[in-house]
């Protein structure tokens, strides 16, 4: 037979065992609880740091896209020009106008001539504000001939609004 006496003495002391454990689990819980919480706050500081560096690249890259379209704009005017009448029809080097997108670049176009069936080289420095340069060399042909630039104007006037009426009353009918 199960002595009773023995019984709750084995019951005691698995209560005096569980009662000594409880204070260390307790600790052992707040332990986990800081090192989860260092762990985040180091997660957290990592994906700053990267979302910072991608607007950091987003923004260089919106300012070299914004330079290849002026550095465009630029030699497109050099070549619309002729690289020989250009210096006298514009200035050479200089900022953009105030409503230009490209205001906060400053430029400098030089234009070496090259002569008869030689074509004169053109380069074109552009520099942004953050002080990044980019910088274009190229050869332009001059304009052949001597007759002016033609008149581009429509013989008749174009009538937008009555295009587009014309167009949606040709898809209805279809």
């Amino acid at each position: 037979m199960v002595n009773a006496r023995a019984i709750r003495d084995t019951s005691i002391a698995r209560g005096a065992i569980r009662a000594r454990r409880a204070p260390a689990l307790r600790g052992f819980a707040l332990m986990d609880a800081v090192i989860a919480g260092i762990l985040l706050s180091i997660g957290m500081v990592a994906v700053l740091g990267v979302a910072g560096q991608a607007l950091s690249l987003a923004r260089r890259g919106e300012v070299d896209v914004r330079a290849a379209a002026a550095l465009d704009e630029l030699l497109s005017m050099v070549l619309t020009e002729g690289p020989r009448d250009f210096p006298d029809l514009h200035p050479v080097s200089g900022g953009f106008e105030e409503t230009s997108p490209f205001v906060d670049f400053t430029y400098s176009i030089r234009i070496d001539q090259g002569g008869a069936g030689v074509p004169a080289e053109v380069e074109v420095l552009l520099i942004h504000d953050t002080g990044r340069t980019y910088t274009v060399t190229t050869r332009i042909a001059e304009k052949r001939g001597e007759e002016p630039d033609p008149i581009r104007t429509p013989v008749e006037p174009i009538d937008r609004d009555e295009r587009i009426a014309e167009k949606e009353a040709r898809r209805e009918n279809s």
